[in-house]
């Protein structure tokens, strides 16, 4: 064990002075009898040789030396010092501690065990203690006008075999983490490196061979965790106040939050600037998922998440809730819309949870509403393997490819045959599947916008990305920071997609006009998509059906196909597979009929903005007004409804553009910012002015924790509990009890010496 931050004496190691035992009596003469008898006797051979040996009479300026120095003996002799009794007595009616024991620490007997069966089970534990008798004694003496530490006692005998160099640092005495490694530790930890990533870099920094460090991976582990648990009683408040802060410094910043009747936290959520204006421009299709719970209070973690023109995944907003129920859902999804100026998403992608379905239908009713199949597919095996047995490969694959149809008509029959092959017209899974079905099947989806997804993936790659940085430890405050760092390197890497679609030459696949034209407007990401499906066009044919209906095939199908609708007057054209108004991307039978007709570029309403290269340029707003008054969401509503009237004919475009001119010529000419404008922080509570409480450990859903059957050796281990003085917590134990860190503090400050 090092010197370094030793020092702290427990309180529970203090004994009265009347106090005696057998093993421990020490016989009280008179200071000056003892100090003659203790000086007066024969010393050893070369006891005096060196200042590096113990023995009768030493002296120490302090207890503290004392011990340090007999910490460094015991490690090279091969054992390690455990702290024994204190005794204290009244001087000038103060408590003064004036003797010291240290033992070995294999001194003393292991506490016999509980053997009734009513007591509670124990962890099986093995004791090392055999009842050594090595040890150490001091004494407080006064010389002159000095104060010192004498040896009264010293017994080197020990009834055990003593470690050798290489076994002595496995002990936990010698598995002290060095002040100058602690700084690190926490610094890697806080960047998301994992305890056995830390140990690579501090054996790598220090040149040692691995696994030859002083301490091992769980002495890191304890250290981070006890450094999370220092100071989190102000925790909830401490959040608050980062928010505010960062409020005042960005306006665009936006958060909110709910307390219960205890006034402890229960609800926070937080937007960026920086993902307000990126859901301007890519609101269209939102992600929300609540798949983990990566902080200390075990709530429930919910992502807003998007995709951009270049194909990443952005961040829209987060949310900590106290549970997952209707009333939680239904304030994170009426706080976001209001943060991002009432613009509600066309579609939502979410997993199969009930509350979750009822809040979206109550507060975006003109939202679609999309199930992740993902969540699906991963429950039929549960459902339905050991009903099916060996029918159920047999199952899932006709499952799938009813999943794929296109057509409603086309799924509702093939749907009863399938029920009726597999016998389960009666099965309560299959019931509440086909009762869901325009939540999931693509045959009641395709005709919306979901930019091609059909799971919560890219929100579940989100959350995975900030588990980097996040754990279960994790403080609201750390929280907060860590979740702003993730959205800042996330903007980072839409900005080098940026950068590189300007120096970067589309690779040319085929002659066509058509791929020319599409590569100098859409991103590459979209125009490698597109691209893919002017490759594949060439490989159909497109046989006129009509004036304006067209039948398309692959050349080695003589039936089946898609129909395509192409209306040359109106610039129009729309294709049963339904895959432009999923993804916004062109399909390869539209554009086989597109070249049979000699289109040498794509019509401009087929090349989406979203997907274009100068939608990545999103406004930079200088000034934030406030979008929470009725007002302000009856312009967001008018606004959206001038597009969607404007862009049905080219003359309505040129009357919407002619007016819009002289508004935006007349809103110039006036003032950006009003002296009565109204406050940014409506509805956020004063958090200078309110003790906000810590929020209570959420409950998660399914069976609680402690209902499942444990095993023998998990049953076995007690749980967590302080046995400190005067606390008796069960939520921590006393490496990090506050009540002994403040006497610690305390007892350390008056054993200090005087300048």
């Amino acid at each position: 064990m090092t010197s370094e931050g030793i020092g702290n004496w427990p309180g529970g190691f203090f004994r009265d002075d009347d106090s005696t035992s057998a093993d421990d009596e020490i016989r009280e003469v008179n200071e000056e009898d003892e100090i003659k008898e203790i000086l007066n006797e024969p010393l050893l051979e070369g006891e005096y040789a060196n200042n590096s040996t113990l023995y009768k009479g030493k002296l120490f300026n302090s207890d503290t030396d004392a011990y340090n120095f007999y910490c460094l003996f015991a490690k090279t002799s091969g054992f390690s010092v455990r702290r024994g009794h204190s005794y204290k007595r009244n001087k000038n009616n103060i408590e003064d501690i004036y003797k010291r024991k240290f033992i070995c620490h294999r001194g003393g007997v292991a506490k016999q065990r509980k053997t009734t069966a009513e007591v509670e089970k124990q962890r099986k534990r093995k004791s090392s203690r055999c009842n050594c008798s090595a040890k150490l004694m001091i004494s407080k003496r006064t010389f002159g006008f000095e104060e010192k530490w004498m040896v009264t006692c010293f017994e080197n005998s020990h009834n055990h075999a003593l470690l050798d160099e290489k076994e002595i640092r496995f002990l936990p005495a010698y598995r002290d983490i060095p002040i100058n490694n602690q700084a690190r530790i926490l610094l890697l930890s806080k960047v998301g490196c994992s305890v056995s990533l830390i140990m690579r870099v501090l054996e790598a920094e220090k040149g040692i061979e691995a696994g030859h460090l002083p301490f091992f991976d769980r002495d890191i582990r304890n250290f981070i965790i006890s450094q999370s648990s220092i100071d989190k009683e102000n925790d909830a408040s401490d959040v608050l106040k980062l928010c505010k802060d960062l409020k005042d410094n960005d306006d665009a910043f936006q958060y909110d939050f709910t307390l219960d009747e205890s006034n402890k936290l229960e609800h926070i959520i937080s937007v960026f600037g920086d993902s307000i204006r990126a859901y301007e421009a890519f609101g269209d299709v939102v992600v929300f998922d609540t798949p983990y719970r990566i902080n200390r209070y075990d709530m429930p973690l919910g992502l807003w998440v998007g995709v951009n023109n270049h194909g990443s995944s952005i961040f829209f907003g987060c949310v900590l809730l106290r549970d997952e129920k209707i009333p939680s859902f239904t304030w994170a999804l009426k706080s976001f819309v209001r943060f991002v100026k009432g613009k509600c998403p066309q579609t939502i992608l979410t997993d199969q949870d009930h509350a979750l379905k009822e809040a979206v239908s109550t507060e975006l009713p003109n939202t679609k509403h999309a199930f992740c199949i993902w969540h699906i597919a991963t429950k039929l095996p549960t459902w339905f393997s050991f009903l099916l047995g060996t029918k159920y490969d047999d199952f899932k694959t006709e499952f799938y490819r009813l999943y794929n149809l296109e057509c409603e008509s086309d799924f509702e029959h093939q749907w009863d045959l399938m029920v009726g092959r597999f016998d389960l017209s009666n099965n309560t899974y299959i019931e509440a599947l086909y009762f869901h079905r325009q939540f999931w099947a693509l045959a009641y989806l395709k005709e919306f916008f979901f930019a091609g997804m059909t799971t919560t993936g890219r929100s579940e790659s989100i959350n995975s990305y900030i588990k980097k940085f996040l754990d279960v430890n994790t403080s609201l405050v750390d929280f907060v920071n860590q979740v702003g760092v993730a959205v800042n390197i996330r903007n980072q890497t839409g900005e080098e997609a940026r950068m590189r679609q300007k120096y970067h030459n589309p690779l040319m696949k085929t002659s066509f006009p058509i791929e020319e034209h599409a590569a100098s407007i859409l991103t590459p990401y979209a125009f490698e998509l597109l691209q893919h499906e002017i490759e594949l066009s060439s490989k159909y044919a497109a046989t006129v059906i009509d004036n304006d209906s067209y039948l398309v095939r692959h050349h080695t199908k003589l039936d089946g196909g898609r129909s395509v609708t192409w209306i040359k007057e109106k610039n129009s054209i729309h294709c049963s597979c339904k895959q432009f108004e999923f993804s916004g991307i062109l399909c390869r039978h539209a554009i086989r009929v597109l070249l049979k007709n000699d289109y040498f570029s794509i019509p401009e309403e087929y090349l989406p903005s979203r997907w274009r290269k100068e939608s990545s340029l999103i406004p930079q707003s200088r000034h934030i007004i406030n979008y929470n008054d009725n007002s302000s969401v009856e312009f967001r509503s008018l606004v959206q409804c001038l597009e969607v009237e404007s862009l049905k004919t080219k003359d309505r475009v040129e009357v919407a553009t002619k007016e819009l001119k002289k508004v935006i010529h007349c809103l110039k000419g006036m003032p950006e910012v009003q002296e009565n404008s109204i406050d940014l922080e409506h509805g956020v509570l004063n958090v200078d002015e309110c003790d906000v409480e810590n929020p209570i450990t959420s409950k998660t859903k399914g069976r609680p924790r402690g209902s499942r059957a444990k095993g023998g050796v998990e049953a076995a281990k007690k749980p967590r509990h302080c046995h400190y003085p005067n606390c008796g917590g069960t939520d921590h134990d006393s490496r990090n009890c506050l009540i002994k860190r403040k006497k610690d503090s305390l007892l350390a400050s008056q054993s200090s010496p005087k300048k």
